[in-house]
């Protein structure tokens, strides 16, 4: 039998047929030669990885005709809820089944870098952003790290394949005098206590709306965020409400918070307001008239008009929560501050975000080692 290469250091016997262009890889079980065969070096030395990986812990050798879609498939139905959120599942399933699914025909075993780099380029020509192609790479590796610890895989070929560069865009908060004049003019605004806090604390929308009387310390100046208001999928919903108050995403989520007196006293008069709307199963802070859970969408549009009506730049809900991390920075706060203030979960994600506005500070920093050297 003629070879048309010799197989390189430490590989084993791997060789490619001249008679027939295929791929061989010879494995010893017990002093047993078992050989296996592929079309492509990379796709046998697949192979041989999964069958050294299941001889080496015992088990038996893996199907190597099952798919990426079968595996995929299983995959998603291991992480159903409770095993994660309602909405963190059906946007798994969304990946599987949309943007992973020109995977779903190649044979587990078969799978390549180049097979998960050539789909990351197609979602990207297909017109996707690279934050979304991105987000189904990542998909992609944690089922694929599943795979491995199945020991259905000797490797996980997508952690070889890296992630889509996303452009930065930097954010644009209020200023401090627009933040001053939304502040003024919420008084006024029936949903004006609930901008007040998005913007004194930086919580987010869903925190916010998932605020508890009993999560509010108005003696202590006190805000403990223990959960947010999220909408329950259709498809997972059932007999659930629409609208539920579920746990934190993270530990570091959940937070207590040094309100400061401007939201404190928003609260103040938004509870007197209060006593009037009937009572919420939930005892939320934040209420419709009829005393139900706000939604989300409604949120995000009565702000928008609540901007219009006060002439306010055109900005995002989510974007008071951006304006508050640059009044806390413009204060002389570090980004470890803001940080645990925002409940975010590492300083990485703090710095990617509104590293840009410390930036220009360099002068104030000079200046600050001026004073503690020389005096």
């Amino acid at each position: 039998m003629a070879r048309s290469r010799r197989a390189s250091y430490g590989e084993g016997s791997v060789y490619q047929r001249e008679s027939d262009g295929k791929w061989v890889a010879v494995v010893l079980d017990e002093g047993k030669r078992r050989t296996l065969y592929g079309a492509t070096r990379n796709e046998v030395l697949a192979k041989r990885e999964a069958l050294r990986a299941a001889l080496h812990y015992g088990e038996p050798a893996p199907d190597l005709r099952l798919t990426v879609g079968e595996h995929l498939t299983a995959w998603l139905e291991s992480k159903r809820p409770p095993n994660v959120r309602p909405a963190t599942w059906i946007s798994y399933e969304a990946q599987v089944n949309l943007h992973l699914a020109p995977l779903h025909r190649i044979a587990l075993a078969k799978l390549t870098p180049n097979d998960v780099r050539n789909l990351v380029r197609r979602l990207l020509d297909e017109g996707l952003s690279p934050r979304s192609a991105g987000y189904a790479l990542v998909i992609l590796r944690m089922a694929l790290r599943q795979a491995v610890a199945d020991r259905l895989l000797g490797r996980n070929v997508a952690t070889y394949v890296d992630l889509p560069r996303r452009e930065q865009v930097e954010i644009q908060p209020l200023s401090p005098l627009q933040a001053r004049q939304l502040v003024a003019a919420a008084r006024e605004d029936p949903r004006g206590a609930l901008w007040t806090v998005l913007l004194g604390t930086g919580l987010r929308l869903g925190e916010a709306l998932g605020l508890r009387w009993a999560d509010v310390d108005l003696e202590e100046g006190r805000i403990s965020v223990r959960g947010a208001l999220r909408p329950q999928p259709l498809k997972l919903r059932g007999s659930d409400p629409r609208l539920a108050l579920v746990e934190t995403k993270t530990a570091a989520s959940r937070r207590t918070l040094a309100a400061p007196a401007f939201v404190l006293e928003a609260l103040r008069q938004h509870q007197a307001r209060s006593a009037e709307i009937p009572a919420n199963v939930m005892n939320l802070v934040f209420t419709t008239p009829r005393g139900t859970p706000i939604d989300p969408r409604n949120a995000n549009r009565q702000f928008g008009e609540f901007l219009r009506r006060n002439e306010l730049p055109h900005i995002r809900v989510h974007d008071l929560r951006h304006t508050a991390a640059s009044l806390l920075l413009a204060q002389g706060l570090t980004l470890e501050d803001v940080k645990r203030y925002l409940g975010h979960s590492s300083i990485v994600q703090t710095s990617n975000t509104y590293g840009h506005l410390v930036a220009g500070r360099s002068a104030e920093v000079a200046a600050g080692m001026d004073r503690a050297v020389i005096g």
